[in-house]
């Protein structure tokens, strides 16, 4: 708007401009200044009430409606014969409370606020007071996902950008240690975010802790599809977190212990799933049988096991665990105290690409706590011979490293196989263990007077 405008003439053109009849024409030839950054094209005038609004603004000869009009001539108009001699531009400009931007212009103002957005992201970050472990991850993700991050703040827009990266931050610096108990999701949102519903789904906060998460434990749901509530699910497992201690649990049979609930369960040979919060209360006391437990990852399986070992007097079974898919956050409660209290975990899944990253996950965390169950090359065969389906080539490329001969077996064939074909192999492994007292592949007794189990096969009175 031109300085040496009066105060009462720039009031009287803004009254003008104001005219609600007049509204839908200023945006219009907003629009063309914007696209045509100069006066240029034509605008239909649609009504009298349009014409007249224009006429008092532009001044000058009649206007008709339902004709068009060249933007230049209101231009010119503006300029040359209205009382205000001013440009469109800065009519429309005065009108709309800020400058015109054009097409380049505004591309460059996106530009500069977006990496203006991701800087301030990265000095926020550098004085946050995180862990170094925390900072690292953060920092590495972030550097890798800064083309992501300017969409972002073209989507939400810097304020809200950085919020989500403090939260990010903050919530990388409380996640638990290994072996720690988890943070519930609610708890760590009003840590980071000041409320309890900071991190809900379809919030910033919420999509860049997901984001961060994938960067940062990749190989936690690769069996997932991506963006799946498993996946978000099995990510947020994976750190620590959990959505809340009741949503997970964890299937039990034959868990030993020395409290009156689990001395009860024993007692009576009953299967019970567990959930973080009542893992929470019993597992310091909770232990495996002969200090073993055989870990499954289908129900089917689970089922098929107590099924077999049920008629036996119930101080003689063995503690069978299922994890029901990828290890969500009840079944590493449950396998950590186990492990704590001296138990080996014998773990056995299907032949498939998530089956073999479950398992190089269980021998991972736990390391020589924890050994395969009926999952060599030779019992994959066997599997086979029940039930098989095909694989897309690379599926188990993941697990070569922990599994070499079986994955080049497998990728050999082409074909997955479920552990439910190898049931008869596994309970003639769990009554070998009972009778004998020696576990899967490993040849020295786990107990030392065998003779005693001769009556763990009959029934209970």
């Amino acid at each position: 708007m031109r300085p040496d405008m009066h105060p009462d003439m720039r009031r009287d053109l803004l009254t003008l401009l104001r005219n609600p009849k007049l509204a839908r024409l200023l945006d219009e030839l907003h629009a063309s200044l914007v696209r045509n950054g100069e006066p240029k094209g034509r605008v239909k005038v649609q009504s009298r009430d349009e014409a007249d609004a224009l006429q008092d603004l532009i001044g000058g000869k009649w206007i008709e409606p339902g004709l068009t009009v060249a933007v230049r001539d209101i231009d010119q108009r503006l300029r040359e014969q209205s009382l205000f001699h001013c440009s469109l531009a800065e009519a429309v400009e005065l009108h709309r409370g800020a400058p015109i931007a054009r097409p380049k212009e505004e591309r460059e103002r996106r530009i500069a606020g977006r990496d203006r957005a991701v800087r301030r992201c990265f000095q926020l970050l550098s004085e946050l007071k995180i862990s170094t472990e925390a900072f690292t991850r953060v920092a590495t993700w972030m550097n890798a996902a800064e083309s992501e991050m300017r969409a972002d703040a073209t989507r939400w827009g810097e304020a809200a950008l950085v919020d989500g990266i403090r939260a990010v931050a903050l919530a990388f610096h409380r996640l638990p240690a290994p072996g720690s108990p988890p943070i519930y999701l609610a708890e760590l949102a009003n840590e980071v975010t000041g409320g309890s519903h900071g991190l809900d789904v379809g919030k910033p906060e919420h999509a860049l802790l997901i984001r961060a998460l994938a960067f940062t434990f990749p190989e936690a749901a690769a069996g997932e599809e991506r963006g799946s509530a498993a996946w978000k699910l099995n990510l947020l497992s994976a750190a620590g977190i959990a959505r809340d201690p009741i949503s997970v649990r964890v299937d039990t049979f034959g868990l030993d212990g020395d409290t009156p609930y689990l001395r009860e369960l024993r007692r009576e040979g009953i299967d019970r799933p567990f959930t973080l919060n009542t893992l929470g209360e019993i597992g310091g006391d909770v232990r495996a049988w002969r200090n073993v437990a055989f870990v499954v990852e289908n129900p089917t399986v689970l089922a098929a096991l107590i099924k077999h070992v049920r008629p036996w007097i119930p101080d003689r079974h063995p503690t069978l665990i299922c994890t029901n898919g990828n290890l969500n956050l009840a079944d590493k409660a449950l396998l950590d105290a186990l492990v704590q209290r001296g138990a080996h975990l014998f773990y056995g899944g299907d032949f498939d690409a998530r089956g073999l990253e479950i398992a190089a996950q269980v021998l991972a965390r736990y390391p020589g706590a924890a050994s395969t169950w009926r999952m060599s090359v030779d019992d994959y065969r066997d599997a086979l011979r029940t039930e098989g389906h095909t694989l897309p080539p690379g599926a188990v490329d993941r697990a070569a490293r922990t599994f070499p001969a079986l994955t080049a077996e497998i990728a050999a064939r082409g074909q997955a196989a479920h552990q439910e074909g190898l049931i008869p192999a596994l309970t003639r492994d769990l009554s070998r263990f009972v009778l004998e007292g020696v576990a899967p592949k490993i040849s020295q007794l786990l107990i030392s007077d065998a003779t005693e189990l001769q009556s763990s096969l009959a029934p209970s009175e």
